[in-house]
């Protein structure tokens, strides 16, 4: 009899000592009703021993059927090995229910996982901002307004819309440049090169056959001088200022050499030449223009 009363008194103890050590919860609504969108306030409080962890719910807890907004801790206070902790959250919710219930756990840290002790929950009704036409007013005899006036709204730039799409076409360019810009440079060089031999062709033989209808060293020269401002730019050589003699010393050609002698007889001497000195001019300015055009290929 006194060994069982023992264990009786023993058990006892046991049982008070572990229910001092559970930690209590509790959670309430700072008002009883709740509208569609409107922050309400939700208070859970928690006592649990000194030595004891715990963890109240953060942003990414589920609320539901609320929405989390933000939260206010209040300072931990400690009595006789009791430690009593609050937290204010700032709810709100999009729901309609006319009724919504929340409780909120907390999470007793142990060796190896968490333990959840929830609050009791509490309710809050859902308050229509909207209130109930009355029965007796009939939507036809609504005191209704209409206008039909055309209203001139201000159009709105949407400037980060327009600065991101500007941006990403900057990028844009910026790549293709890296990528095709020597190529782009390189086609227009060409074209450009090109477009000047043509026009250089056109004006050389015109400049010709208005020799060789009327010869005069006056036009003889101009053929001359025609030939040698498009190979002064063509290869940047200052022709223009070159004598024959010259012009021989620098470039090792005997054909170009003899009909340069040629046509410089034709002026000093206004004697009427061949055409084929001409023609050996314009052979050798189209030599010097392919030999540029293909060095700008390969560059």
């Amino acid at each position: 009899m006194f060994d069982r009363l023992l264990v009786s008194i023993v058990f006892l103890l046991i049982f008070s000592f572990s229910s001092a050590q559970e930690a209590k919860v509790n959670g309430h609504f700072a008002g009883d009703s709740i509208q569609l969108g409107k922050p309400i306030s939700f208070f859970l409080t928690a006592r649990y021993p000194q030595n004891q962890t715990v963890l109240f719910p953060d942003s990414t807890f589920s609320f539901a059927p609320f929405e989390f907004q933000n939260k206010k801790f209040v300072p931990t206070e400690t009595k006789n090995g009791i430690s009593y902790d609050s937290v204010i959250y700032t709810l709100s919710t999009f729901e309609i229910d006319s009724l919504q219930i929340l409780k909120l756990p907390i999470f007793t840290v142990q060796e190896k996982d968490c333990t959840a002790v929830y609050s009791n929950p509490d309710t809050v009704v859902f308050s229509k901002s909207l209130k109930t036409l009355p029965d007796s007013v009939q939507i036809a005899k609504l005191p209704l307004k209409t206008n039909t006036n055309y209203l001139n709204v201000s159009w709105l730039l949407n400037y980060p819309l327009v600065s991101i799409i500007l941006g990403v076409l900057l990028i844009i360019l910026i790549v293709c440049w890296i990528i095709f810009g020597k190529i782009i440079i390189r086609y227009f060089k060409i074209k450009r090169l090109s477009k000047k031999h043509q026009a250089f062709l056109q004006l050389f033989n015109a400049a010709v056959e208005r020799t060789q209808a009327g010869f005069s060293s006056q036009s003889t020269e101009a053929v001359l001088l025609i030939w040698k401002k498009y190979l002064e730019n063509l290869v940047d050589v200052p022709f223009t200022k070159f004598t024959t003699k010259e012009i021989r010393e620098t470039e090792s050609d005997d054909r170009l050499g003899q009909s340069l002698s040629a046509i410089d007889r034709m002026i000093y001497a206004n004697q009427p030449g061949e055409k084929h000195h001409f023609v050996n001019l314009k052979t050798f300015s189209e030599d010097q223009f392919y030999k540029k055009l293909e060095k700008l290929k390969n560059g």
